[in-house]
């Protein structure tokens, strides 16, 4: 089944910085889409939920170096 889930993220200041999250979080195995943008600062992910959960995707961005909003 596909889902949805969008993270509010902060530490992001650039274009090279939404862009290197999307990358990570495209690469990640069960993610279809990943939409990173900077105004305002979210990631819409797209993925499989029974391969990935969104606990793990909000380990990506962390791991990245973003700070997931609650």
């Amino acid at each position: 089944m596909v889902s949805v889930v969008t993270f509010k993220v902060d530490g992001m200041s650039c274009q090279g910085c939404s862009g290197k999250l999307q990358s990570a979080l495209s690469n990640v195995s069960g993610v279809s889409s990943a939409q990173v943008t900077l105004d305002p600062a979210q990631a819409a992910i797209q993925y499989d939920e029974q391969k990935v959960t969104p606990i793990a995707l909000q380990h990506v961005v962390e791991d990245v170096g973003f700070d997931v909003i609650a």
